[in-house]
């Protein structure tokens, strides 16, 4: 019988249930009124960052794929044990999404490999979350020289908020999607809250596979893009709406 995966979020080195619902702001007037009433929230509300990150995105695997290619390359790593532990707690029809993250601001730089498990672990509001931060970036050329490759590269500049033990809120703009906020708790009815009290309407999984297909195939293209040819064009949120056959959900701020 697995041990069960603690209900919890932001263990560091060992798997958490995460709840996580992602909203998408209209402009970056909307991202600062949002900032300005996430301080509000509460008087123990903490910034707890601010930084730009680099995200690397693989195909997702099933939880033996991943684990096998994460013992192949972890194996001279002292945290590849942790790291297969993790995975062996993911139930066993999970896919697993495996990530790294470059994380840099002027006083820090970090690198992170993470995963997030679920039956779909792109945007599933419930997931399996691991992070560690005991990984070198060689783990980049590893997967690489196993023939696994990023499908897609983010840029984006983001700022995380802490209002409590198990509750984050990150404000960021992110390539293609622009500004967007993401919530994650231990409960569901924790994040409601949060969204109730901030005014936050959430994309749907529907609208988020949607959107994520459009950035996927064109990632170059906006990650090498220039001004507003980082994001997605009117053309392609029309694309988006009509492939997911919703509206997305805009969130201005008041």
């Amino acid at each position: 019988m697995k041990e069960e995966i603690p209900q919890t979020n932001g263990l560091e080195n060992e798997p958490n249930i995460e709840i996580e619902k992602k909203y998408l702001l209209d402009s970056e007037a909307d991202a600062k009124k949002l900032e300005a009433k996430i301080k509000k929230l509460s008087p123990d509300v903490e910034l707890v960052g601010a930084f730009y990150e680099t995200g690397y995105y693989f195909p997702k695997l099933s939880k033996e794929e991943a684990k096998e290619i994460i013992d192949l390359v972890t194996q001279y790593s002292d945290e590849g044990p942790a790291v297969l532990a993790a995975l062996d707690k993911v139930p066993d029809d999970d896919f697993v999404a495996i990530r790294l993250r470059k994380r840099k601001n002027r006083e820090d730089k970090s690198f992170v490999l993470s995963f997030k498990a679920s039956k779909n672990p792109l945007h599933d509001i419930k997931r399996v979350e691991f992070e560690s931060e005991e990984l070198s970036e060689k783990i980049l050329d590893g997967f690489a020289a196993h023939g696994l490759n990023p499908e897609s590269i983010w840029s984006s500049l983001k700022r995380e908020y802490r209002v409590d033990e198990n509750t984050k809120i990150y404000v960021q703009k992110v390539t293609g999607y622009g500004w967007t906020s993401e919530i994650e708790s231990n409960t569901p009815e924790k994040v409601e809250l949060m969204a109730d009290k901030l005014g936050l309407n959430p994309l749907t999984g529907t609208v988020l596979d949607s959107m994520y297909e459009q950035y996927k195939d064109n990632w170059e293209d906006y990650y090498n893009g220039e001004g507003e040819g980082q994001y997605f064009s009117k053309k392609d949120w029309k694309s988006i709406e009509k492939n997911s056959k919703e509206k997305v959900a805009r969130n201005k701020v008041a």
